[in-house]
C-alpha cells in the first residue's frame, strides 16, 4: 500500500526557475510515482494559472491558498520589511505565516488519513509548528539562519546590516525550534547536517545529495564562444546578486585585462536596477533576465562561474554545468557541500586575484579546461542521478514511519500517523 503524504510548498514548483524549485520538482515528482502525494501551496490564481494546472497533474491532489507576494523593492515591500523588524518573525517567514494556509492544511488533514507531513522549506514548516501531526518531516534546502548571518557579515550598508542582523537572529530562534520539534530533518549536504546537529542540538538530520538530470543536461554539439563566461541563477536571490556584483567589481576587470575577448552572460530572472546599472559599466556583460531554458547559455560558455560569498545548502547550478562538460570556477561557499575535488572536477578560489587567475588559466589552456570538464561530467553521471536521490528519500521516510509507529505502539498499541 502506498504511503500517503501531505506535502506543503511555498509556491508552485513550476516554472522550475530557482535551484530550490528544481530540486523539489525533481525529487517530489518522482516520489509521486511511488507514493500518494497531496500538495498545498500559496499561489496567485491569475499569474500562476498555468503552473496550477500542471501541478494538478503531478500529484494526487493540489490545493492552493490564494496569495500575491508583494513585489520586491517596491514601496509596499519596504513597508512590510520595516514593520517586520519590530515583530518576532523574520520577514521572509512572517509573510508566509498566513492563517488561511494553516487552516487549509488542517482541513485537509481532518478529511484524509495521511501517513506523514512533508514540509518543503522552513517557510511552510514554521506556520505549522503548533499543528499536532505525527510524524512531521522538514526539507531544509539551506541552514536559513546561517545564510542570513553570512550576508550580514559582508554587508557594508548600516541599515541593511541592521535588518540582516534582526533577520538572522530571529530566524535562528524559529529554525532551531522547528528542527527540534519535527521528527526528521532532511539536509542537502553533510556540511548542513553537521551545522544543524551542532547549532540546534538535534540528532535527527539525514542528507539528500544533490542530483542532476544527466539526460537533459548533456554536452552540446555546437562549439563554445571564445572567452565566454556564464553564471546561472535567480538574480532576485540576494546571494546571487551579491556574488555577481562582487565579481564585476573585483574580478571581471582582471580577466578582461588578460583576456580582452572575455564576455559574461548572467542568466537568471529579475536582475535589479542596481545590478543593471553595474553591468552597464563593463563591456561584454549580458543580463538575460528570465529565459525559457539555460542549456544554450551553458553550451556556449568556455567557463562557468559561481562567485558566491554568502549562501547555504548546495548549488544545483554546479552539477548541471558539470553534466554539460563545463569547467567551473567557484568560491568555497559556492561549492559548499558538494563532493567534488578541487583541481580535478572544478576549481575553487576565494580572493579576487586567485579567482581571476583560475578563470584566465582555463580560458587560455584548452587541454586543462577539457580535462576538468570531462572529469566533471563523469562523476555527475556516475553518482548524482535524481533516481538515486529519490531512492534515498523513500528510504528515510520509511524509517521515519517505522520509528514513529514503534513509539506509538509502545505507548498505547495504536498507530499515531494521523492528525491528533
Amino acid at each position: 500500500m502506498k504511503t500517503t503524504i501531505l506535502l506543503t510548498l511555498r509556491q508552485p514548483l513550476l516554472p522550475a526557475d530557482t535551484g530550490g524549485k528544481v530540486r523539489s520538482l525533481n525529487i517530489l515528482s518522482r516520489l509521486a510515482k511511488r507514493a500518494s502525494i497531496h500538495a498545498v501551496s500559496f499561489a496567485d490564481p491569475v499569474q500562476d494559472a498555468a503552473a496550477i494546472s500542471e501541478m494538478r497533474h503531478l500529484f494526487d491532489s493540489y490545493t492552493t491558498v490564494a496569495w500575491r507576494e508583494t513585489e520586491k523593492y517596491s514601496l509596499g515591500f519596504y513597508s512590510e520589511l520595516l514593520a517586520s523588524q519590530f515583530g518576532s518573525w523574520p520577514y521572509f517567514l512572517a509573510k508566509c505565516n498566513q492563517p488561511e494556509f494553516v487552516s487549509t492544511v488542517k482541513s485537509l488533514a481532518a478529511r484524509h488519513r495521511f501517513d506523514l507531513l512533508f514540509a518543503d522549506f522552513l517557510h511552510t514548516a514554521a506556520p505549522l509548528l503548533e499543528f499536532p501531526f505525527k510524524p512531521r518531516v522538514i526539507f531544509q534546502h539551506n541552514v536559513e539562519y546561517l545564510l542570513r548571518k553570512r550576508k550580514c557579515e559582508v554587508e557594508t550598508n548600516p541599515f541593511r546590516k541592521w535588518v540582516l542582523r534582526n533577520e538572522w537572529t530571529k530566524t535562528y530562534t524559529i529554525e532551531s525550534t522547528v528542527c527540534r520539534r519535527f521528527d526528521q530533518v532532511l539536509a542537502v549536504s553533510e556540511d548542513d547536517r553537521q551545522t544543524m546537529e551542532r547549532d540546534f542540538a538535534i540528532d535527527t538530520v539525514s542528507v539528500l545529495p544533490t542530483g542532476v538530470d544527466t539526460e537533459y543536461f548533456t554536452p552540446a554539439a555546437c562549439g563554445t564562444q571564445p572567452g565566454r563566461l556564464a553564471f546561472v541563477g535567480s538574480m532576485d536571490w540576494d546571494p546571487n546578486e551579491d556574488g555577481i556584483l562582487w565579481f564585476l567589481r573585483e574580478v571581471y576587470p582582471r580577466i578582461r585585462a588578460a583576456a580582452p575577448n572575455a564576455s559574461l552572460a548572467v542568466v537568471g530572472r529579475n536582475p535589479s536596477s542596481r545590478l543593471r546599472a553595474m553591468a552597464a559599466r563593463y563591456p561584454g556583460v549580458e543580463l538575460t533576465g528570465r529565459v525559457a531554458e539555460v542549456r544554450s547559455y551553458l553550451a556556449e560558455a568556455e567557463v562557468v562561474i559561481v562567485p558566491l560569498r554568502v549562501g547555504g545548502g548546495t548549488r544545483i547550478k554546479i552539477p548541471e554545468a558539470m553534466a554539460m562538460s563545463k569547467a567551473v570556477v567557484s568560491t568555497t561557499i559556492g561549492a559548499e557541500g558538494l563532493p567534488f575535488q578541487n583541481g580535478r572536477e572544478l576549481c575553487i578560489a576565494d580572493e579576487p586575484v586567485n579567482f581571476a587567475e583560475q578563470v584566465i588559466t582555463l580560458l587560455h589552456d584548452r587541454p586543462l579546461r577539457n580535462s576538468i570538464a570531462a572529469a566533471a561530467r563523469k562523476v555527475v553521471v556516475e553518482k548524482h542521478s535524481w533516481e538515486s536521490v529519490v531512492d534515498k528519500t523513500e528510504q528515510i521516510l520509511d524509517e521515519v514511519l517505522n520509528t514513529v509507529s514503534v513509539r506509538s505502539s509502545s505507548a498505547d498499541d495504536r498507530p499515531s500517523r494521523v492528525c491528533a
